[in-house]
C-alpha cells in the first residue's frame, strides 16, 4: 500500500531542466487511460481550488500589501510531489520551472503586486496556509462559511492524496521514492 501523505521530501528546488525532465519522464509513463484518470483527478482539485479563489483573493487584498513578512516570500515554498502530478494532469501549460532553482533563492513567481500564477497553477500550500490576520478574518465568518471552506480544504486534500496512490506506479524515480511504502 502506499503511503501518500504529502511528504516535505518532495518538495525541493529544482533547475528548469530538471523540472521539465519530471514531467517528460512522467508523461512518458503514462498511458491513455492513467492519463484520462489523472485529468479526472486534476478536474476536480481545479474546480475545489477556485471555490476558494475569491475568499483568499480578498484576504489578500485586505491584509498582504500591509505586511512585513509575506508568506510569498518564504524561502520554503516549493511545489511537492503533488503540486507536479496535479499539474501534469490539468493539461494546461506548464509553469516554467518550480518556484526556486537553489536553497536561499526567492520565488520566481513572487512579485511585490501578489503571485504571478493564477492560484490553480500555484503550490497548494499557498491555498491552504492563512496566516494570523487571514484567520482573523476567517473566524469573524458566519460558522456555515467557516465549516463549507474547512469541508472543501479536506476535500482538496483527500482528492490530492487519491491522486497520487493512483499516480505512484507511472512516477519516475526518484519521485516515485517520496511515495514508497
Amino acid at each position: 500500500m502506499c503511503s501518500c501523505e504529502e511528504s516535505s521530501r518532495s518538495r525541493r528546488p529544482m533547475t528548469d531542466s530538471g523540472w521539465r525532465d519530471f514531467f517528460r519522464s512522467f508523461d512518458g509513463a503514462l498511458n491513455d487511460t492513467a492519463r484520462a484518470v489523472l485529468g479526472e483527478h486534476s478536474a476536480r482539485i481545479r474546480r475545489a481550488i477556485e471555490e476558494l479563489d475569491a475568499i483568499m483573493d480578498r484576504y489578500c487584498a485586505q491584509t498582504c500589501p500591509w505586511c512585513r513578512d509575506p508568506c510569498c516570500a518564504a524561502l520554503r515554498v516549493a511545489y511537492n510531489l503533488n503540486d507536479m502530478v496535479y499539474l501534469f494532469g490539468l493539461g494546461v501549460a506548464l509553469p516554467v520551472g518550480q518556484t526556486r532553482q537553489h536553497h536561499g533563492a526567492p520565488c520566481r513567481y513572487w512579485l511585490s503586486s501578489g503571485c504571478a500564477l493564477p492560484r490553480i497553477l500555484r503550490p497548494y500550500v499557498c491555498t491552504w496556509f492563512f496566516c494570523e490576520p487571514h484567520m482573523e478574518r476567517f473566524f469573524r465568518e458566519p460558522a456555515r462559511f467557516q465549516r463549507h471552506i474547512i469541508g472543501t480544504l479536506q476535500e482538496i486534500r483527500r482528492l490530492r492524496t487519491a491522486m497520487l496512490a493512483f499516480a505512484a506506479p507511472y512516477l519516475p524515480a526518484p519521485w516515485s521514492e517520496a511515495v514508497a511504502p
